[in-house]
């Protein structure tokens, strides 16, 4: 840094603003001047953000809330809504259940980590414990589940159950059905009688 020169650069790496000599290169190599370096950079991240939407939309990435993520290859009828409670917890709008009182749903994944997953059997607004006050879920218009089925496929290692799992609404028998099959290590139920295969 000689005489006092030096500029102010973002480092990806580190994640913040760092002093460098008015030297110093870009991070691909560019001149601090500006002009080409940076509107090379600014396509190259545009380029990104557009590559990863792409992504995104094709199924070659997926988002997912608390490691549950719907199977969007099971028929309409059989994919929950996987949403979040207003203090974050995750909630999942089971289906809409059989004239039994099955309701069937789906995943490619269904790990439930420390902060728990409600399964919503409410018809209307209600209280829970685990994530405070839950909407009502629209697909159980005609009523709730006596049964909630979760059919666990394609997951490429055994589902994780680390958390209370609670039925709002409803109590309901709770069967989580997983291949390959996973130990319920930490898993508690919260008004659901459960059966995990």
């Amino acid at each position: 840094m000689n005489k006092r020169l030096y500029r102010i650069v973002f480092n990806k790496a580190r994640g913040m603003l760092m002093v460098v000599s008015e030297l110093a290169r870009g991070c691909a190599g560019t001149s601090p001047s500006p002009g080409i370096g940076r509107s090379l950079q600014r396509l190259v991240c545009r380029v990104g953000a557009l590559s990863f939407a792409l992504w995104l939309a094709s199924g070659a990435v997926t988002i997912q809330a608390a490691g549950i993520v719907a199977d969007a290859s099971a028929p309409g009828k059989q994919q929950p809504t996987v949403i979040s409670t207003a203090n974050g917890t995750t909630q999942v709008n089971i289906q809409t259940p059989s004239a039994g009182g099955v309701s069937r749903n789906t995943y490619s994944q269904f790990d439930v980590g420390r902060d728990g997953v409600i399964l919503n059997n409410s018809h209307k607004n209600t209280s829970t414990q685990i994530g405070g006050m839950v909407t009502a879920n629209p697909w159980l218009a005609k009523g709730e589940a006596k049964v909630i089925l979760n059919e666990v496929n394609r997951a490429p290692t055994p589902s994780q159950l680390n958390g209370y799992i609670e039925v709002a609404g409803q109590k309901a028998d709770v069967v989580i059905a997983s291949r390959p099959a996973s130990p319920a290590t930490a898993a508690a139920f919260i008004n659901a009688r459960a059966r995990h295969r």
